[in-house]
């Protein structure tokens, strides 16, 4: 697979060389261009007034039309003073009228007026036009008009760059011109092939530490991480990866840590279901094995086993309950409501059991009218849940004390009992606010404080243990936001 990989830098070698060779030769291309046009501008602008004075000198048209003897001298000389020029008459219509040349040499006898015009009218911009000895080929020219009593008769028409001086100049290109360039063109082709070496192999370099880094990790090995700097082309794709890696690791620890409390959580259902099951049992196989126990024994009997039955029965319906808020897709059913006229409810709905055990149950500030923003059976059954908690644990002749009040935004609700301190593991647990459950659920947090917990965390209220000032008294802590202040 790494040389299919390989492949792809010496195909980025070969695109790096030939995009750097191609701009090379139209570097070569438009420099020979560019210096030609420069040098057949400044030509014509030096020579721009050569057709000028030969049309004075010469004087070549009279009334008996063209003065051959003036028009030869003139021409002549002009073309032995300077070989690359070609000297023309036309007419006004740009037909070839006179020439100092073989008939043999013209091949076009007629020359573009309009470009000539266009000379006279502007003649500080390179303007070529057709020569008549080699019409293919545009050439720069100077052009004057001849005039015969006040009237324009024709031009004199001068080419600037003829066919001396095309063989001379393509002699020197050939030697001087022809040769810069090309050795300049095998010094581009040289350094290209050079550079796209080394930086192919650099790239490849870094492409493999790249492979070899994805390899570790395939093999499971999430501890790996890239050490690119970032200058590094592959800095974007290393910091990804090290980001990706560092989330998956944190899910894999996560998910130990989950799968390590469900075992924790399942083997404490299993107790818990096992010990009321194993009760009603044995209650049910005494009323079948002894026909001598009497009526209000049976009756006795059937009543603890129903009380056991009924206790499974709550702790299968908090499991499914806690399952189901466990759900990705699960959300709150919020609405607002009076927070304390649903706890008055929850307290007079636990008087009875708490008297059963003489428990005093008082509550401050119980008629409180501030509003909260909550599912309202989802925090009736975190009420219960503590209130029970609170009478399971507190002893005879305890006391729960219940208070609400507010703060900026929040009511705050403490409930404090008397009896046996929590253990160290079990308020850590409940303290751990972080939301990701990374401390392990204790053996002894049962299923309604694991709700209660699930609930708050929902509405994202706070849910908080911490001893009371009282010796051998808990406290338990939820801080609500408040819907509005009060409607008082």
């Amino acid at each position: 697979m790494r040389k299919r990989f390989t492949g792809i830098f010496s195909r980025l070698g070969l695109l790096i060389f030939i995009v750097i060779t191609t701009l090379g030769v139209l570097f070569v291309v438009v420099t020979y261009n560019a210096t030609s046009d420069y040098y057949q501008a400044s030509t014509q602008l030096l020579n721009k007034d050569i057709a000028g004075h030969i049309a004075k000198l010469s004087e070549p048209y009279s009334k008996e039309g063209i003065d051959h003897n003036k028009a030869d001298s003139v021409f002549n000389s002009t073309m032995i003073i300077s070989p690359n020029t070609e000297v023309y008459f036309l007419d006004t219509m740009g037909n070839v009228k006179y020439y100092y040349a073989p008939d043999s040499l013209i091949k076009e006898r007629k020359v573009p007026v309009d470009k000539i015009e266009t000379y006279l009218s502007d003649n500080l911009h390179l303007i070529k036009n057709a020569d008549p000895r080699d019409p293919g080929t545009p050439k720069i020219f100077s052009a004057a008009p001849v005039n015969f009593h006040d009237q324009k008769v024709g031009y004199i028409y001068v080419i600037l760059a003829g066919m001396e001086y095309r063989s001379v100049a393509e002699f020197v290109f050939k030697s001087q011109i022809g040769g810069w360039a090309t050795k300049m063109f095998f010094i581009i082709i040289l350094a290209t092939v050079v550079f796209s070496f080394f930086y192919t192999s650099r790239l490849q370099k870094r492409y493999n530490h790249v492979i070899h880094i994805l390899d570790q990790f395939r093999d499971g090995n999430l501890n790996v991480r890239f050490t690119i700097g970032e200058k590094d082309e592959f800095f974007p794709i290393a910091d990804a990866f090290n980001k990706m890696v560092a989330m998956l690791d944190d899910n894999f620890t996560k998910l130990k840590l989950l799968e390590g409390e469900r075992r924790i959580f399942l083997a404490n259902i299993s107790h818990d279901l096992r010990t009321p099951l194993a009760v009603a049992r044995g209650y049910t196989e005494t009323l079948l094995i002894d026909g001598s126990i009497s009526r209000p024994e049976q009756e006795s009997h059937l009543e603890m086993a129903l009380n056991k039955m009924m206790q499974v029965e709550k702790l299968v319906l908090q499991l499914f309950e806690l399952s189901r808020m466990e759900s990705v897709d699960f959300t709150p059913q919020k609405e607002p409501f009076v927070f304390s006229e649903v706890l008055q409810e929850i307290i007079r709905g636990t008087e009875l059991q708490a008297r059963s055990k003489t428990i005093r149950i008082d509550c401050e500030n119980c008629e409180d009218s501030t509003l909260i923003d909550a599912d309202i059976s989802m925090m009736e059954r975190v009420l219960q849940n503590l209130l029970e908690n609170a009478l399971k644990y507190t002893d005879e002749n305890g006391y729960i004390r219940i208070a609400l009040s507010r703060e900026t935004g929040h009511l705050i609700m403490r409930i404090e009992n008397s009896g046996a301190l929590l253990s160290l593991q079990l308020s850590d647990w409940i303290n751990d606010d972080t939301g990701e459950d990374t401390i392990k659920r204790p053996r002894e947090a049962g299923l309604g404080l694991a709700l209660v917990k699930r609930m708050l965390r929902l509405h994202n209220f706070s849910f908080a243990y911490f001893e009371a000032e009282k010796k051998n008294a808990n406290c338990f802590t939820v801080i609500m936001d408040s819907y509005i202040r009060s409607i008082s």
